[in-house]
């Protein structure tokens, strides 16, 4: 039988915002030890209670979610945060769009880029995860008609930056002629995506 113990960490926080969200997300993902949190101004600390050989684990994650929750929050000296992508998808609890996410950002005059599994934005946290939520809620309220992904993915970028319907976005795509139809009267892409969201963005102007 593994041997019962406990291990205590204390993490400077510089905000209320900060500690709330590292306590949420170590609740969320570390699941093998109990865990015992207190916060008092500046300090958060956290009892693990477990088995001995998971006490590293959850310490050394720990770590890694205050490490990534103070990039999410604070920017570099470029104003520019660091996102996570895996973190962001465990929060959220489901995976999301990267292309159309930087499409979005790039359309709103967000400066943003990615690198391998990290998205570096201009854009606050909370902002982001809004949008994210908003560009998913597009996607999935998608109607019958629109036939493809691609054409799914041109939809929820137009209705999203503009801020309007999917019904919208689609008599907008429709009326600047960047959809046809299928042989089954369902609609298509009859440009390339990134031709159709400038055609109808630049409409909008």
């Amino acid at each position: 039988m593994a041997r019962w113990t406990a291990k205590e960490m204390v993490l400077t926080v510089s905000s209320t915002e900060e500690a709330i969200l590292v306590l949420e997300t170590i609740q969320k993902q570390i699941k093998k030890v109990d865990i015992i949190a207190d916060y008092h101004s500046g300090k958060v600390t956290i009892r693990f209670e477990g088995a001995k050989d998971h006490l590293k684990d959850a310490i050394e994650r720990a770590k890694n979610v205050h490490q990534t929750v103070n990039g999410m929050l604070y920017p570099d000296r470029d104003g520019f945060y660091d996102y996570d992508i895996t973190h962001i998808s465990k929060m959220i609890g489901k995976t999301f769009p990267i292309k159309i996410l930087l499409r979005v950002l790039e359309k709103r005059g967000i400066e943003s880029s990615r690198d391998e599994n990290i998205i570096y934005s201009k854009m606050v946290y909370k902002q982001l995860v809004q949008l994210i939520i908003a560009i998913d809620n597009y996607l999935t309220s998608m109607p019958y008609e629109v036939s493809t992904k691609s054409l799914r993915e041109v939809l929820a970028t137009i209705a999203v930056v503009k801020n309007i319907s999917i019904e919208k976005a689609i008599a907008l795509a429709q009326k600047m002629k960047v959809t046809s139809e299928d042989d089954y009267k369902r609609l298509i892409l009859s440009v390339e995506p990134s031709q159709a969201i400038d055609k109808c963005l630049e409409n909008s102007k």
